[in-house]
């Protein structure tokens, strides 16, 4: 195991949610991080992978878009190193052609309408030979990891609004879910070599994503279990958290092959 590697299971080990830890984690191993890269994340969000890249010891020029000026300013406080974040759409990256060795758009894609010139604009400003990876949620997702919605589209071809968030589902802001053949095609489209994908996360504690984004992310964001907020420095985790978070590890536990299974998410690794 490459060294850095040891720190992001550190990191990752106070992750509540298996199935986000789970991708992290292959995001990380296939990044092939080397002294003096200059990385990009799209999306990036309150800012975890950028703030776990600044925790590895490399020496990374790191860079952040996204479209929420409050999660921009969440990201530039708790990402310890310096960091060039930038308030931009995802379809009009503010770079120039081949600036980025490395780049992650991890759970972006299905919030773009226009998904496709997304796709081109991180296959422009990614180096040659570059490596970017991205994630998307499943439109084959597991029947537990969100029971409603999987009936509800089943029986009647509808599902829950994915604008009431934290009812949702795993259709919470989400325009689409993928086909991993239907986002084959649009990464090729613009010129990506697919090089390995993955299925993750097919076994999962019943309402997972309920519990996890809907009630769970409402907690923590107004101030309760401390220790499960990803973007903030980890709390010592107490026993109660634990004992919380014991029965969805002792189901992801399960989890050692889903290539041939549903699963949470699409995970791809592209060259250009």
């Amino acid at each position: 195991m490459k060294s850095y590697l040891k720190k992001v299971e550190e990191i990752l080990k106070a992750e509540p949610d298996p199935a986000f830890a789970r991708r992290a984690r292959i995001i990380f191993a296939n990044l092939e991080l080397k002294n003096g890269q200059k990385i990009l994340d799209v999306g990036c969000g309150r800012g975890f992978y950028l703030k776990t890249l600044a925790a590895l010891g490399l020496k990374l020029n790191l860079h952040g878009i996204d479209l929420n000026q409050k999660y921009l300013d969440v990201a530039q406080r708790i990402v310890k190193k310096p960091v060039h974040l930038t308030k931009a759409e995802a379809t009009n990256l503010p770079f120039r052609k081949n600036s980025f060795d490395r780049i992650i758009a991890s759970e972006i894609l299905e919030h773009i309408p226009n998904d496709e010139k997304a796709i081109s604009e991180i296959y422009r400003v990614l180096r040659p030979n570059g490596i970017a990876m991205i994630t998307v949620p499943n439109k084959n997702y597991p029947f537990f990891w969100d029971p409603l919605n999987w009936s509800l589209e089943r029986l009647f071809n509808w599902h829950l609004p994915s604008n009431i968030w934290w009812l949702a589902g795993l259709w919470a802001d989400h325009l689409r879910l993928y086909e991993k053949k239907e986002l084959g095609k649009k990464l090729k489209k613009a010129g990506f070599k697919i090089k390995k994908t993955w299925n993750t996360t097919h076994y999962c504690f019943p309402f997972s994503h309920f519990l996890l984004y809907g009630i769970g992310k409402n907690l923590v964001e107004k101030g309760f279990f401390k220790s499960f907020n990803r973007f903030e420095s980890q709390t010592k985790s107490f026993l109660l958290d634990k004992l919380l978070l014991s029965p969805l590890r002792q189901f992801d536990g399960f989890n050692k092959d889903c290539s041939s299974f549903s699963s949470v998410n699409i995970v791809l690794k592209l060259r250009k």
